[in-house]
């Protein structure tokens, strides 16, 4: 909050600054004090909050104010944390005018974002909606660029104000007009993806294995020669996923807000990265410790296509992310940590000319045993182990593609009713998704039939199944009776889960 103070020539108005989404109140302390003309900005600013220099004392002097010819000092404290980017340019224009005379301010000046044109106009930030948020929670009111005010419709409770130009915020600050007021968005629209189940032929086991995944929120694993139809089984997951619970969808917008994306349809956030993309464009960090896609796909899906060609250590570096559901960055500028519960869904051929083991009569495999090897040991075991389900495609029957041109499936729509009530069911059991659960909350909530518990320690013993494959299995059968409305996993439930679970 701001105040005025006649006798230390003081100005003080609070603005934000953005750790990730995590949100840190900055205060800006302005003095005006008698020497020679000088302008200091101080408080570990970077290149963008030193350049406000210019782009303040311009945007006074065209919005008809004189600028002080006095020493200028303004603080943003607390001084150890460092303060990334143009949005102070509003507040510390605002604080000047105040420390200077120019314009009486009676009451509480609020808090304020935004960056500032050489002509007084203020203009978008990266990072708005995570700031509106924390505002509203802490009830505070904000005034935010009116360019964002579509932007931060999900996120606000009637106490976020937005201004066009330093002059509007002037004017509302000496109660000469008001500003207008964000208004919460009521309803969003939600859009299907373009790839239907219905127009996929055939690969009924792999449409039951996208259900169950799309239910659970389990990663999973396409692999089979090429033009089987994997690619475009991972895309119509997409259509089946359950709706976003509101929170789920704010803070998956909150992460696209620092990058200035907004979504005005409420999707399934589902990032495709090319199997060229550097770590740091799929992990996160540069510079300004930016998302990256693990982070813009959380509550979502990242899919890889063809992963084997992505780098290895890049995809080594997924481990850690996939099992915390976050991603912590560290670089020389400072550390941050981004949510990263993204659902893994990619897809493989089976080695490198792709037919491998196929039925296709005029297709026969080139490769080596050993190319075969090297090809299939790209994705490590450590890595394969996170993925809940594993879904090997064969060749579709030539006479089934026939039928299906005239014979059409089941729709994504009709297969998301039952997901969504699959997932609802889970909500209200644990509060998450069956894939999050913890072996604590599995012991506690996953409620196994003997039979099928026997089922599953045999599994074990013969060494079918890893520690971390046991627990992921029970989570896979928790869903597949969630799909059957089951309070208890039965022996049919445990027998299919651990018909997901082969090797690549």
């Amino acid at each position: 909050m701001g105040s005025f103070c006649m006798e230390k020539i003081i100005a003080k108005v609070q603005s934000y600054a953005l750790q990730g989404i995590h949100v840190i109140p900055i205060h800006i302390e302005v003095d005006v004090s008698p020497g020679l003309p000088n302008f200091i900005i101080v408080g570990l600013p970077d290149a963008a909050v030193s350049e406000a220099k210019d782009r303040v004392r311009t945007a006074i002097k065209y919005s008809g104010f004189t600028f002080p010819r006095h020493r200028v000092t303004v603080n943003l404290a607390p001084a150890h944390i460092r303060k990334v980017g143009a949005l102070f340019d509003l507040p510390i224009a605002i604080g000047i005018l105040i420390a200077s005379g120019e314009i009486h301010v009676e009451e509480a000046v609020p808090s304020m974002i935004g960056e500032l044109n050489l002509s007084g106009a203020v203009r978008a930030v990266p990072g708005c909606l995570p700031i509106i948020v924390f505002s509203e929670r802490k009830k505070e009111p904000c005034i935010i660029p009116q360019e964002q005010e579509n932007e931060c419709t999900i996120g606000v409770a009637e106490m976020t104000f937005v201004a066009k130009k330093l002059l509007d915020v002037v004017a509302y600050l000496q109660g000469e007009k008001k500003l207008p007021v964000v208004k919460k968005e009521e309803g969003i629209q939600i859009q299907n993806s373009e790839t239907d189940m219905k127009d996929i032929v055939g690969q009924h086991y792999a449409k039951r294995a996208c259900e169950i995944a799309a239910a659970g929120g389990h990663n999973i694993l396409f692999s089979g020669p090429p033009g089987v139809g994997k690619s475009m089984l991972a895309r119509a997951l997409h259509g089946i996923m359950p709706e976003l619970t509101h929170d789920e969808w704010l803070e998956a917008q909150m992460i696209h807000s620092l990058l200035s994306e907004r979504k005005t349809i409420r999707d399934i956030p589902f990032r495709s990265p090319h199997h060229s993309a550097s770590a740091v464009s799929v992990l996160g960090g540069g510079n300004n410790l930016r998302p990256g896609e693990i982070s813009l796909a959380h509550h979502g899906i990242l899919f890889l296509d063809e992963i084997p060609e992505f780098r290895r250590d890049l995809l080594e570096a997924l481990r850690q992310p996939l099992e915390d559901r976050e991603i912590t960055i560290t670089r020389a500028t400072g550390t941050v940590t981004y949510p990263a519960a993204f659902q893994l869904v990619a897809t493989a051929n089976p080695c490198p000319c792709g037919y491998y083991e196929t039925q296709r009569k005029r297709k026969y495999c080139s490769c080596s045993p050993l190319q075969i090897q090297s090809y299939q040991k790209k994705i490590s075991g450590p890595l394969l182990d996170r993925i809940d389900m594993k879904i090997r495609l064969a060749d579709v029957d030539p006479k089934e593609v026939i039928q299906g041109a005239k014979k059409q499936g089941e729709s994504s729509k009709k297969i998301r009713e039952r997901t969504q009530e699959a997932r609802t069911q889970q909500q209200k059991r644990q509060k998450k998704t069956n894939a999050s659960m913890s072996a604590k909350e599995l012991q506690q909530l996953a409620d196994i039939d003997p039979i099928a518990q026997k089922i599953l320690e045999q599994a074990l013993e013969q060494e079918f199944l890893s520690m971390r494959g046991y627990t992921k299995t029970i989570r896979v059968s928790r869903t597949i009776a969630d799909l059957d409305n089951s309070k208890k996993i039965l022996q049919q439930h445990m027998t299919e889960a651990l018909s997901f679970t082969s090797s690549f």
